[in-house]
């Protein structure tokens, strides 16, 4: 037993019974290697990794592994999914070191926590091979592991450091269309997302691209958009029988997923389909959003409030064992049903297994179906839910996977906003409910200083990312309740990520705290991932700030992180999708929609279920004194005020 035993993270109690002398993050390891002048093996990964269990399988619990690693090294156990900083940091290291990622994340680091070495899985015979000859290193050549060090080190300052500030100058808008036509590179035009494997949903890059799409008329770009969600929400990727995405797809064709499942990924992909549909009216992507929203409070509600964190690939060892159907499972699942329509429909025949197993897809929209077996609607409904109802019933007498039980704030707040727009879109004002509830938990974890919750005690440092998405929740309920308290909290939030993540000579804001002195170099988030970047959401978020409370200082700090970005978004407009929308809303320039008065929030509906790339709508039922609300409210009148920019029109009275 080493010191993972009474962690609250999930991903460090799998290791707690390892014979690796394991550590935690924190001060004691750092200070143990220098004491015994040893190097640092720092471990990355998330509990839902498959690639994570199949190396502790082979490696971290062998004892020959063991015994190297606790003679020659202080090992450290870090769950990226806790110190999302500190992964950066080391991603970064691998990604210079080798160009390539991904987990775990294996660093080799020098007492201090420079890297000098780093790769991801690898099996027994190669992980004792590179720890034996890293030591001889250290033993006969400890001057050559300096030098690098240092020369690494300073390339990973160099990548968190924050450009020049440009100044205050306006974005243009022609430039939209030239990133429109960059952000078609590379793409599969027939089923959708990148055009080659793995292929990673990306929901938030979609959903940037379909506002630059409708904002500047490229068509192409918007069809590519529908196309993938489409594509994903009938193929192998998205879980048929229960509900919820998985993380990617292996393949090319969106067949066979690699089966863990994350609540952002989620959270991202119902906010991306709500907005669709806002664009569309497929009511594909409602059917989408009901069923995922279903999982959700299925099988990831926490019942002391929020969602956790991930669903493990892996059951009893083995990937996709719970999801997944044998032959003889499905031949039960079809008794006396339309067996050729099913087997059809989800892709069930001989030549389509997975290692020998079924994953339930759909290679074609539903009417090909209907069309080729004759079938109404009606009809196919019928036998699809018999079938998934039975698939239902055996996949609950299957192993469970592991579930990390963390209630991380930043991942909550996500799905915060992603059901407002799911109320906007459709009206339900149980999704609007719901987002109120879940805002209580961000709420809470936050104001504690922390990044998670569990069993109702609080964990690890707040970071930026928490922030940033939480003062963006806040800013959704606001504009959809004129509820002042959620601006409020916006705004303490807001001066929160000036006070600890802010500095005099910067323009963007870092990651890890301020008083934080552990890690190498304050990580710096500015490239978006499946998650936007912390930062990119900052903009975002001071610029709605800025127009809605009329403080200007912050609509110029959003500039300003704007233009410092300019020449990276230009060179690379994939890794900086969200900073184009940034760019869009401030080229536009932003609109505000306020609809004021005793109906205001029924008036408000039909605006909020309009596509808006370049708006955002605010509606209040009560006086109020937010900056936006003030001296706009009529008790007996609903009104709409257009503010475009700096100015606002004269108000149009809604009947």
């Amino acid at each position: 037993m080493n010191r993972l035993k009474d962690s609250p993270s999930p991903y460090l109690r799998q290791h707690a019974h390892n014979p690796v002398d394991w550590y935690p993050w924190g001060e004691e390891a750092f200070q143990k290697a220098k004491e015994d002048d040893k190097l640092l093996i720092i471990s990355i990964g998330y509990s839902a990794c498959h690639w994570c269990h199949v190396m502790e399988r082979e490696c971290f619990e062998d004892l020959q592994v063991a015994r190297l690693m606790n003679q020659h090294y202080i090992s450290i156990k870090v769950d990226r999914e806790e110190h999302t900083d500190v992964d950066q940091i080391y991603m970064d290291a691998l990604q210079l070191m080798t160009g390539r990622g991904g987990w775990p994340l294996n660093i080799i680091a020098l007492p201090d926590g420079r890297p000098v070495w780093g790769v991801t899985y690898l099996p027994k015979k190669s992980w004792i091979s590179a720890l034996t000859q890293i030591s001889e290193i250290k033993q006969k050549e400890p001057a050559q592991l300096l030098e690098y060090a240092d020369k690494l080190s300073q390339s990973i300052k160099v990548l968190h450091a924050t450009p020049l500030v440009k100044g205050f100058e306006k974005p243009s808008a022609d430039i939209l269309n030239t990133a429109a036509q960059n952000l078609l590179k590379n793409r599969d035009f027939q089923t959708g997302g990148p055009d080659r494997a793995p292929k990673f949903m990306m929901p938030s890059q979609l959903l940037s691209m379909l506002k630059i799409a409708v904002f500047t008329g490229q068509d192409q770009l918007s069809r590519y958009v529908h196309t993938t969600l489409q594509n994903i929400s009938r193929r192998g990727i998205f879980d048929h029988t229960a509900g919820g995405f998985y993380r990617y797809s292996t393949d090319d064709q969106w067949k066979i997923p690699h089966f863990e499942k994350m609540l952002y990924d989620n959270a991202l992909l119902i906010e991306t389909y709500a907005e669709a549909y806002k664009h569309s009216r497929s009511e594909n992507y409602i059917h989408t959003i009901q069923k995922t929203l279903h999982w959700l409070h299925a099988e990831m509600a926490n019942p002391e409030g929020g969602f956790y964190a991930a669903l493990d690939a892996d059951a009893e060892g083995e990937e996709g064992k719970t999801y997944t159907f044998t032959p003889a499972e499905i031949h039960t699942m079809l008794q006396g049903l339309h067996q050729d329509f099913l087997r059809d429909l989800y892709s069930l025949h001989p030549g389509e297994q997975w290692e020998g197993l079924y994953v339930l897809h759909q290679s074609q929209p539903l009417e090909h179906y209907l069309q080729k077996h004759h079938l109404t609607l009606s009809q196919a409904a019928d036998q699809i839910e018999q079938f998934l109802t039975r698939a239902r019933q055996i996949r609950s007498a299957k192993p469970r996977p592991g579930v990390d039980d963390k209630v991380i704030a930043a991942w909550n707040a996500l799905l915060t906003s992603a059901l407002v727009t799911a109320y906007e879109a459709t009206g339900h004002p149980s999704w609007l409910q719901q987002a109120k509830d879940l805002f209580r938990t961000i709420y809470q974890i936050i104001t504690h200083g922390a990044h998670y919750q569990k069993k109702s005690a609080f964990h690890a440092r707040c970071l930026l990312d928490d922030l940033a998405t939480a003062i963006r929740a806040a800013i959704r309920l606001f504009s959809t309740t004129g509820d002042p308290s959620y601006l409020q909290t916006a705004l303490a939030f807001t001066e929160r990520a000036y006070l600890y993540h802010n500095t005099p000579e910067q323009i963007l804001f870092t990651n890890t705290p301020q008083h934080d002195t552990l890690l190498i170099h304050k990580s710096v988030d500015t490239e978006d991932n499946v998650i936007p970047s912390s930062n990119a959401l900052m903009a975002e978020n001071l610029l709605f700030l800025g127009h809605i409370t009329g403080h200007h200082e912050y609509t110029e700090r959003s500039q300003a992180m704007l233009n410092a970005m300019r020449d990276r978004i230009i060179d690379h407009p994939e890794a900086y999708y969200h900073w184009w929308y940034v760019h869009l809303l401030h080229a536009a320039p932003l609109k505000l929609y306020v609809i004021t008065g005793p109906r205001a929030h029924q008036k408000a509906l039909p605006y909020r279920a309009n596509f808006y790339p370049d708006a955002l709508v605010l509606s209040t039922g009560q006086p109020d004194q937010a900056d936006i609300f003030l001296h706009r409210f009529h008790p007996h009148k609903d009104q709409l005020f257009l503010c475009i920019g700096e100015s606002c029109r004269p108000p149009e009275e809604l009947h």
